[in-house]
């Protein structure tokens, strides 16, 4: 069992628990927040346990368990599975299962509060699932005939469902099952080039958007579960990478430049060239637009000025590039995860132990998840020091991968998408 420091409230004074075989020891401090159950009876019973042996037993339960079941049995376990103590060491169980347990700084606990502990922890939960031996994979080797470039795992009003894009200018929708894993149920070729992109519409929109070669931006709703095309925009280059804000779109070109479309008029409202290469990547929040090229650069665009911030020279192309909690996520070709804050200054970077450069990634709250040319699929913590957490192996060149809500999707040559899952 790893080794845990873990700092539970109690009557007791100065109590101490030292367990060596199973390497454990526990300091517990002075409040009435955690007293040992009193019972008058001496009758033998779980809440008459140290709360730190109820913690051991409730650490084989999921988190939605204990808050759907367990909360609602006594007040007890309902003032200690929500206290912060329980909630700190629970997240740092899901994020590190090393033998030492990670500290969470402060800035990075508040990051995790501010989306509510539940919720993260929900996602960790699932996201650590894929790691188990019992994973579940599953390929699907006729939905396409051309290489994969792009795959989106879509959230609420459309979970529970896949998209993919190839270079055989077809667009593919999966319905995900944990029981039945996933199925193909639509397929469409309105694209006259390859596709190179999806994204969804933030908020809980069951808009799309698509990005091709052939110059166009197609906008798709899937509410009834397969694709309608609704709209099309011409923006006169290849459409490489996109970005679909709420009723705002954003896409990156060959032709080096960042074109923003309003959804709602049709008409081009954005028009940026910061690069002198096409443009790779898109992030943005509600203050900036970032952008990675084929250059070797990051640029920031300050919405609010109207203008360039800054632009900074990378050691090498990156691709995959991601905005989330004021920290901006790059996956480069020297294998690099590289962390920025919002003022473009690094404040991490690790290996991700590909030997081939990294040609997707997808960060979210429960897991940082990376592809690479050299046929692997790696999940990493979330955090902002990437411990590995599992490595899959394919037979082939992987450039797109997602991961969301217990599923993982990657796309690459070969001609298939792939899925793993647990139930």
């Amino acid at each position: 069992m790893a080794d845990k420091d873990m700092h539970f409230s109690s009557d007791e004074s100065d109590l101490e628990i030292d367990d060596k075989s199973e390497c454990k020891s526990i300091h517990l401090s002075n409040s009435k927040q955690f007293q040992v159950y009193n019972n008058s009876s001496n009758e033998a019973g779980i809440l008459c346990l140290p709360p730190e042996i109820i913690y051991e037993i409730f650490s084989y339960i999921k988190t939605k368990s204990l808050l759907q079941n367990v909360v609602t049995t006594s007040r007890y376990f309902y003032d200690f599975i929500c206290s912060d103590e329980f909630m700190q060491h629970r997240l740092a169980d899901c994020i590190s299962k090393s033998t030492s347990n990670p500290t969470l700084v402060e800035e990075e606990l508040s990051i995790y509060k501010k989306h509510g502990m539940f919720k993260i922890i929900d996602s960790l939960e699932q996201a650590r699932s894929l790691t188990f031996n019992a994973v579940k994979s599953r390929i699907i080797d006729k939905c396409h005939f051309g290489d994969v470039h792009c795959v989106k795992i879509l959230d609420n009003p459309c979970k529970n469902i896949a998209i993919s894009g190839s270079r055989d200018k077809s667009i593919c929708v999966y319905q995900l099952d944990h029981g039945e894993g996933p199925t193909l149920i639509n397929t469409t070729t309105d694209h006259a080039g390859w596709v190179w992109t999806l994204d969804q519409e933030e908020g809980k929109s069951s808009r799309v958007v698509s990005g091709s070669w052939d110059s166009f931006l197609f906008l798709y709703d899937l509410g009834r579960g397969s694709l309608e095309k609704i709209n099309d925009f011409m923006i006169h280059s290849a459409a490489l990478c996109s970005k679909f804000e709420t009723n705002f779109i954003l896409s990156g070109t060959y032709s080096k430049l960042v074109i923003g479309i309003d959804v709602r008029s049709g008409k081009e409202v954005l028009r940026m060239k910061h690069h002198t290469k096409p443009v790779l990547g898109l992030a943005s929040s509600p203050n900036f637009i970032w952008s990675t090229g084929e250059d070797n650069a990051l640029s920031c665009f300050d919405r609010r000025a109207g203008k360039l911030f800054k632009r900074i020279r990378l050691e090498r192309i990156s691709s995959s590039i991601q905005y989330q909690d004021s920290y901006l996520w790059l996956a480069g070709f020297d294998g690099k995860i590289k962390v920025f804050n919002s003022a473009m200054r690094i404040i991490s970077k690790y290996d991700s132990g590909h030997t081939k450069p990294i040609t997707g990634m997808s960060h979210g709250m429960g897991v940082t998840a990376t592809a690479s040319k050299d046929g692997t699929v790696r999940l990493f913590s979330p955090n902002a020091h990437g411990e590995l957490w599992k490595t899959f192996h394919l037979d082939h060149e992987v450039t797109a991968v997602d991961c969301k809500d217990g599923f993982l999707v990657a796309g690459g040559c070969g001609n298939v998408v792939r899925f793993w899952w647990n139930e």
